[in-house]
């Protein structure tokens, strides 16, 4: 196994890593942001052993710091409660980062969303052929256009669109319906389900906005809306020592504000659901209970009718647990959970210290708010005893620095891993039902030990080193830890070209790894393959019966798809429904499909191409035409295509059309299949145009692999 990942940079803020579903691990570096993409098979064929380990990847860094005047215009100074002179003379460095669950982006990839110090949240993403990271969006704007109708003075709305904090929620996906044949697909909202962003402002509010690419292309690329608003005021419970009245409280209360917050998980009901936030208030910990109820609108014809969401929400700490005012909480926050346990955690950072709140819950009612149903449990943190004759360890004085949950794989289930910015690890594991917490050693212990060492060994601090975490994540059974190593007993002084970040990678059973192993098994044998590409035919070929108010799809298309039944599939129902098909088509366009029809029966035929007549006469937009010499196009493959004159094409594997121009295609990146490109076909095409548009939604990945789609 290959060693560390060892970075020139160093983090700028906290949970500086963030790891998105595709594999894509994102590193806060300054006014930076590095992405790192693990190569491919083919890309590691080469690679030499002995050489650093960061080769296994591809590395792509961007600035975010370089806004225009209308991304972020030119703020004069305010009053002392609304201006905030940190954020407007700050570098705009990165402060969070996080990705979004997979489906949002294009091609159903993930969104990096970016917090920067002038508290302006962004979302990047990919654009274009080359893959050049860019922003495509700025979030303050949907908190300035939902609060400027109720706040009138600049100021405070000022202070309402600035953002503090956010966090991702799980996908809020929505129940699968009853299968009305063996073709149908589940929608997008069941596939990939809803997605929704919580925003703390500088007023001390909690936005959920409903974030939405829309599908067409058209306008911006992203749409937020706001969904709910909860506002917390300043209390007392903060600083409970303090007199109330006097100066010195009322400023300290003035400058509370959110900097962390946590999404638990979701329990559905029949027509809404529910979800938990908890979020840290100043010192004090508070839960949000969100209520959201999807509403479908009636089919629409030639249009793909798109679900609305209503949410309402409230403030439940008094009801979840009356106990909390006493504790001091920095975060961050995590909650823990599996689909079959009878309770969920809470894990909370405090200082020097860790508090688990354990409540009951219900399949379909959620965490029942009750002080007799939650227990809390508190786990301090020790250093490690320098010698056996000490009684009691000392105690660990730093806060949480990084905190995640993974899945174990050997348990499957759920493992709070946290860090201090001391180098205090731990590893907690979920206990369902009232029993203890206890807390275990980091799986990647040793290999942070070996780093330390080797820093003090290359420097001779005589065991005096000290490792700080700056940041975990984790991807499909994988834990990637983002460390620095620091003299102990003196001032640092360090310059930017000495600047590292090491990044450990372990598998939660210990075992180091470059996290370039696959943690998902997939069936690639010739029949699950084979079944794959018949179900992507079969809804093509049944569309036009399961779907009556809807734009029929385009004859070239429907033509396409059961010529390939014809010469690729043995399946009887798929060759009746072809058969079916092209007499619909010859009833249509009054083509002869004679031919076409007579080798529905046959097995492992070909057709052979259309005269240069039949492909100028009525309806012979139907068929193929090579777009160099207007020849026929012959049916003998489904993945290639040949003119009568000889040129050969690729075929989509979804469409089946022939890819005659290079650039308008798209590609699986697991599998490398070729597809048309929805977006690059000519406005002249509207009824393929619309074709593709409504089968990429249903198949918006490869019906191979499942891979994802790259331009």
């Amino acid at each position: 196994m290959s060693g560390p990942l060892e970075l020139p940079l160093f983090p700028s803020c906290y949970d500086c890593l963030s790891w998105s579903e595709d594999g894509e691990l994102a590193i806060a570096a300054g006014d930076h942001v590095q992405i790192l993409t693990p190569k491919n098979a083919a890309e590691r064929l080469g690679h030499d052993t002995s050489q650093s380990p960061i080769n296994n990847w591809h590395s792509v860094r961007f600035r975010v710091n370089v806004f225009t005047n209308n991304e972020w215009p030119t703020i004069y100074p305010q009053n002392r409660d609304n201006f905030s002179l940190g954020a407007e003379q700050s570098l705009s460095n990165v402060v969070a980062l996080a990705w979004s669950p997979p489906g949002l982006a294009k091609y159903r990839r993930c969104v990096l969303a970016v917090l920067t110090s002038n508290l302006l949240l962004s979302l990047y993403e990919p654009v274009g052929s080359q893959g050049k990271w860019t922003r495509v969006a700025i979030l303050n704007g949907a908190l300035k256009t939902h609060f400027n109708s109720t706040v009138q003075e600049d100021g405070m709305l000022l202070r309402k669109s600035n953002i503090r904090a956010f966090a991702w929620s799980p996908p809020l996906k929505l129940p699968a319906e009853r299968h009305i044949t063996p073709y149908s697909v589940l929608p997008a909202e069941s596939r990939w389900g809803f997605h929704l962003l919580s925003v703390a402002n500088d007023d001390n509010d909690v936005v959920v906005l409903r974030i939405h690419r829309p599908p067409t292309g058209l306008g911006p690329p992203y749409e937020a809306g706001v969904l709910s608003v909860n506002s917390f005021q300043d209390t007392d419970e903060h600083y409970p020592k303090l007199q109330a009245s006097s100066i010195f409280s009322d400023i300290l209360r003035s400058k509370i504000k959110i900097l962390s917050m946590s999404w638990g998980l979701w329990f559905h009901a029949k027509e809404s659901a529910s979800g938990f936030l908890a979020v840290t208030h100043g010192t004090a910990l508070k839960v949000v209970h969100l209520d959201v109820k999807v509403l479908s609108p009636p089919p629409e014809t030639g249009s793909q009718p798109q679900s609305q969401i209503k949410a309402i929400s409230k403030d439940i700490t008094p009801k979840f647990y009356e106990g909390l005012s006493g504790y001091h909480f920095t975060g961050p926050l995590a909650w823990m959970n599996t689909d079959d346990s009878h309770t969920v955690c809470l894990a909370a950072g405090t200082l020097a210290g860790l508090i688990l709140i354990k409540a009951s819950k219900e399949p379909h009612q959620g965490i029942i708010p009750s002080s007799g149903q939650v227990r809390l449990q508190e786990l301090l943190f020790y250093e490690s005893p320098e010698n056996d004759s000490e009684t009691e360890p000392p105690r660990h004085p730093e806060p949480i620095s990084a905190m995640i949950v993974a899945m174990d794989t050997d348990s499957q289930a759920p493992v709070l891993y946290l860090a201090t910015a001391g180098g205090f690890t731990a590893a907690v594991p979920f206990r369902d039902g009232d029993d203890e917490y206890p807390i275990h050693a980091v799986p990647w212990k040793d290999q942070l030990d070996d780093v330390r060492e080797r820093y003090d060994f290359d420097r001779d601090l005589g065991g005096l080193a000290v490792a700080r975490a700056w940041g975990m994540a984790s991807c499909k059974g994988m834990i990637a830890a983002g460390i620095t190593v620091h003299p102990g007993d003196m001032i640092e002084y360090r310059t930017a070209a000495e600047e590292r970040l090491t990044i450990i990678m372990s598998t939660t059973d210990g075992s180091q790894s470059d996290g370039l192993e696959s943690r998902s098994v997939s069936d690639n044998s010739p029949e699950y393959l084979r079944q794959q590409r018949e179900a992507a035919l079969g809804y093509i070929l049944h569309f036009e019966d399961n779907n009556e108010n809807r734009q029929p799809l385009s004859l070239s298309i429907l033509y396409a798809t059961a010529c390939c039944t014809i010469i690729d599939s043995k399946n009887e129902a798929l060759l009746s429904q072809a058969h079916k098909v092209l007499v619909r088509l010859a009833t249509i366009t009054g083509v002869d499909l004679n031919d076409e029809l007579s080798k529905c029966t046959a097995s492992r035929t070909t057709i052979a191409p259309k005269p240069v007549k039949m492909l100028d006469g009525p309806g012979g937009q139907m068929f193929e035409r090579c777009e160099i010499c207007s020849a026929g196009i012959a049916w003998y493959s489904t993945e290639e295509a040949q003119c009568a004159a000889g040129h050969v094409f690729v075929r989509c594997s979804l469409t089946s059309l022939a890819i005659q121009d290079p650039g308008s295609s798209k590609v699986c990146s697991s599998c490398g299949k070729e597809y048309l490109d929805e977006d690059s076909i000519e406005p002249s095409e509207s009824d393929v145009s619309y074709t593709c548009r409504t089968l990429f939604d249903a198949f918006d990945t490869c019906v191979y692999c499942n891979g994802k789609y790259r331009a």
